[in-house]
């Protein structure tokens, strides 16, 4: 994983306010099976994930994968606690070597486009996962072809992932502005395929689609989160209490993260006047703010960062 080279993973607004909303939705989970996880992710340099689970959920083992060009002594240095333990290669290789029976959050954090060895990575991922565990995977949603830069042709893209691309894909569903519908629907395949064959030999579980979410930071690449969870088959959703959280998504409409471009003043100001219809309506008319910023405002003000210069 090559991309904290580029960017600095702890100030990228969006990517804070996905890892936010992500969390309010772990910890009620954590909270419902009353169990010990362990976490599973792609660390980096800045272990920015590791950080907030460890401190939000309490967890105490967790797993970094690094199949980047940092040397072990780069990574051990940034590492920020003991308990975490650091795998060097390719994660194909290295989940085999962890002890996926385990009660797991695994949110594997790609940086860049689909691969086929993603797929390799679900397979060996729900072949053992129990109830519980969560799964995520974020890459880059682009499908454009290396050696043109453009969309793939349809051929092209079944070569590249044989029987894996849903019935009836055109070359339109690969656009940008839609290709999550794609990737979406190839990933939730292969995790049934998984769970259908652990079935066949006696267990009785479900995977459930959580989460469903895309973003583009600015001037950065086009970003998909896709996400569930293990349950029983017997076990009902709303069990979990987490269904009126905002980024929960068991659709194919996508939660959109999409931050209003305003000062830490008129943040304050919306604050105050949070479901205030009479008091926004003023502030829209005296051109302060328009409906649109509010409306982008109101789906993600409680999980906003705020970056401030100190001196230390």
């Amino acid at each position: 994983m090559n991309s904290p080279k580029k960017l600095n993973y702890e100030t990228r607004p969006l990517k804070f306010v996905e890892r936010k909303m992500l969390l309010s939705s772990f910890s009620r989970i954590c909270y419902y099976f009353k169990e010990n996880y362990q976490y599973i992710g792609l660390g980096g340099i800045s272990f920015t994930d590791f950080k907030l689970f460890h401190k939000e959920l309490h967890i105490d083992e967790m797993h970094s994968i690094e199949g980047g060009s940092f040397s072990l002594s780069k990574l051990e240095v940034n590492n920020p606690y003991s308990f975490i333990t650091i795998h060097t290669g390719h994660t194909s290789e290295v989940l085999h070597n962890i002890d996926l029976t385990k009660k797991t959050i695994a949110w594997l954090d790609y940086d860049g486009t689909l691969e086929d060895y993603m797929f390799t990575d679900i397979s060996i991922l729900f072949s053992k996962l129990p109830i519980g565990s969560l799964y995520l995977i974020t890459c880059n949603k682009e499908l454009k072809d290396p050696e043109t830069s453009n969309i793939y042709e349809i051929d092209t893209f079944n070569d590249k992932f044989p029987n894996q691309i849903p019935y009836n894909t055109v070359k339109k569903d690969l656009a940008t502005d839609r290709s999550h519908l794609v990737i979406g629907k190839m990933i939730k395949t292969a995790i049934d395929k998984t769970i259908k064959e652990r079935n066949r030999i006696g267990e009785n579980i479900k995977f459930e689609q959580l989460f469903n979410i895309v973003y583009q930071e600015n001037r950065g690449a086009n970003m998909f989160t896709y996400g569930g969870i293990i349950l029983d088959k017997e076990q009902e959703l709303n069990t979990l209490n987490i269904e009126h959280l905002e980024i929960i998504s068991n659709t194919d409409d996508p939660f959109t993260i999409n931050l209003p471009n305003l000062t830490f003043k008129e943040m304050d100001l919306l604050n105050c006047s949070l479901r205030e219809e009479e008091k926004l309506e003023i502030l829209i008319q005296d051109n302060v703010f328009t409906r649109i910023d509010i409306e982008k405002y109101n789906k993600v003000y409680r999980y906003l960062p705020v970056f401030m210069d100190i001196r230390i």
